[in-house]
């Protein structure tokens, strides 16, 4: 597998330089170096300052757990020394159980083969090869959905207050994704200024890999962002699916998520086999112009066997186990399939187990575990089967998953993990681990705060952390966890984003909106040349279209915010940003609403 830094010749590495940066020189009028340093630096999102902060959390965790008399060893072994060892005991534990598992998944499937040959040779049929019929993991009992209505015996709060229109929040956060699409668009088409873009994505033996959503404002397409904001996307559904009903916008939520679905699909190309990208941010980063138009490379990156990564396709996994339990009821058979290949994915990650070569562009920290774990829940709430209860819980103590995680997003699932296996056990640990970590988010805590209020996690795109952590918040409350304190987090923290401060910083929404987000599309014309393009980059003037319902990156420390297309820390927009902030609407909007009777909960 080829390291970040080192230039690869197998076709599956993104190739760059230094580490991060593309040191190769303009090669047109429109090309724009000076965006490469910045957008490159977008991408990583800080990866240095949250591994930091993970390592330190994690030391603090364990360190206060190791507190105690010294043992019989002498005094030469400290917390730090037994720390180490349990690690090291904990990481060849794991390696042993992951051979194990190889193993018997290996002999599994060689039984199952020889099973298909006999049977093929008995009946003289030919066994459909993978793609022409999706077929579920050996020795896994596909089961009916368990979900069954939830009641909210809490007692309604008369403090609470929504001054802001949580349907029009919702329903422009879904243009902003239909603004993100990739592909040949539909006929039902919303965004005028869009048109079909990229029709000629391909997989390195030509595979269709067109569709899906570009990542922010430029033009590749990564897979895992996207996954983690389909899975967080669809979880908001399936919890709030009355309010998305209500409004009136459920058959545009579904069409929402079905199209990096969809996409997913055409990715997995083989049994083991899947791109995670297509794009070359070097080149890409350096152009500013509409999609339609895009005349540069684009290459296509995948994991297999030899070049395994367990991070990229559990995050996947988990998102097309959602997207079945949602089209469930819509469409038995389409749910199915994303099940069949959710289940696949699975198989491949878990067992052929590493990180992906991310090459510097969304790199999971600290390991791959929570997304295997994260996985592994999601197709028990699927399926209801006890062996990926089993998965998750293993995981959850080879991998340390109780440690305090950096945040929410899509380098970490764990605190969602931590909730969902909560919610789908009810065992106390998962809840402890969880309420530990959501409450260093809470005022008076261990995160900062700006004078007016907005919890500060990094200045990469500050209000997708606080909006994450809402929707964790809302959820939790929903079933009974800190919910008042969780409520008036979650309710503070969106309602600055939607115009607390006296500002929106949600594009074409509420009060002095953003005007001028980091957004290639909005901010040209599908006829745009290079020349244009660039001039209409940096021109003061708002962006010729509106970017309905995008959230940028947000203020600094001291709630200073400049509205600067050129900024690319503070007027960035991706499709993490507004998954969880959606999300966290939607239970904002369930919570108007006071329908207390009946809410989806898991119980198996």
């Amino acid at each position: 597998m080829s390291q970040k830094g080192e230039e690869s010749t197998d076709g599956n590495v993104p190739s760059i330089q230094n580490g991060n940066h593309c040191e190769t020189e303009p090669d047109g009028d429109g090309d724009h170096p000076e965006l490469l340093e910045g957008e490159n630096e977008r991408s990583r999102r800080g990866q240095r300052e949250r591994q930091i902060a993970q390592q330190e959390e994690e030391e603090t965790d364990d360190e206060t757990e190791d507190s105690g008399p010294e043992n019989d060893t002498g005094p030469a072994e400290t917390a730090k020394d037994r720390q180490r060892q349990r690690r090291e005991e904990r990481q060849k534990a794991r390696k042993e159980r992951q051979r194990k598992r190889q193993e018997e998944r290996q002999n599994a499937r060689k039984e199952k083969k020889d099973r298909e040959m006999e049977k093929e040779k008995q009946q003289g049929e030919t066994i459909p090869d993978f793609g022409e019929e999706d077929m579920p993991i050996e020795g896994v009992e596909i089961q009916e959905f368990k979900i069954t209505p939830y009641v909210n015996d809490s007692n309604d709060r008369d403090d609470l207050t929504f001054p802001y229109d949580y349907k029009e929040v919702i329903h422009k956060s879904i243009m902003f994704y239909e603004a993100q699409r990739s592909g040949m668009l539909p006929s039902n088409n919303r965004i005028e200024w869009r048109g079909d873009s990229c029709l000629n994505d391909r997989g390195q033996n030509g595979e269709d890999l067109t569709g899906g959503w570009f990542d922010a404002g430029d033009h590749i397409k990564f897979g895992l962002p996207m996954a983690w904001s389909t899975t967080v996307l669809a979880w908001g559904l399936i919890q709030y699916k009355e309010v998305y009903s209500e409004i009136g916008e459920l058959e545009t939520m579904l069409d929402c998520i079905k199209w990096p679905a969809d996409y997913f699909i055409k990715c997995h190309t083989k049994e083991n086999e899947f791109y995670y990208q297509v794009g070359d941010p070097h080149t890409d980063h350096k152009r500013w112009g509409p999609p339609e138009t895009l005349d540069l490379p684009r290459p296509s990156f995948k994991v297999d066997e030899q070049t395994p990564g367990s991070d990229v396709v559990g995050e996947t996994a988990a998102a097309l186990a959602a997207c079945a339990i949602v089209f469930q009821d819509k469409d038995d058979s389409y749910s199915k399939k994303l099940l069949d290949h959710s289940m696949q994915l699975y198989e491949f990650a878990s067992t052929f187990v590493g990180k992906y070569p991310s090459a510097g562009y969304y790199d999971v920290q600290p390991s791959v575990g929570n997304k295997l774990a994260w996985a592994a829940a999601w197709l028990y709430y699927a399926t209801g089967s006890k062996a990926y209860l089993s998965d998750a819980e293993t995981y959850y103590v080879d991998y340390n998953l109780k440690a305090r995680g950096y945040c929410f997003g899509w380098d970490n699932s764990n605190p969602g993990m931590q909730l969902l296996m909560y919610l789908l056990t009810g065992e106390a640990k998962y809840k402890r681990d969880f309420t530990k970590y959501l409450d260093c988010w809470l005022p008076n805590n261990k995160l900062p705060y700006t004078p007016k209020g907005l919890v500060y996690r990094s200045e990469w795109g500050p209000l997708r952390y606080a909006a994450s952590n809402s929707f964790l918040a809302m959820l939790a409350a929903d079933y009974g966890i800190n919910r008042d304190k969780y409520i008036d987090f979650a309710m503070k923290q969106i309602h600055y984003i939607l115009g607390d401060t006296g500002r929106s910083f949600v594009c074409g929404f509420g009060v002095n909106p953003p005007q001028r987000p980091h957004h290639r599309a909005s901010s040209t014309y599908m006829w745009a040349d290079r020349e244009e393009s660039r001039k209409l980059f940096l021109s003061p003037d708002p962006n010729p279209h509106i970017l309905y319902g995008a959230v940028v990156g947000g203020p600094d420390i001291n709630d200073y915010y400049k509205d600067d297309r050129q900024n690319y820390v503070t007027n960035e927009v991706a499709c993490d940003y507004n998954a969880g902030f959606q999300s966290a609407v939607a239970a904002l909007k369930q919570l108007q609403m006071k329908q207390r009777k009946r809410r989806p909960c898991i119980i198996l």
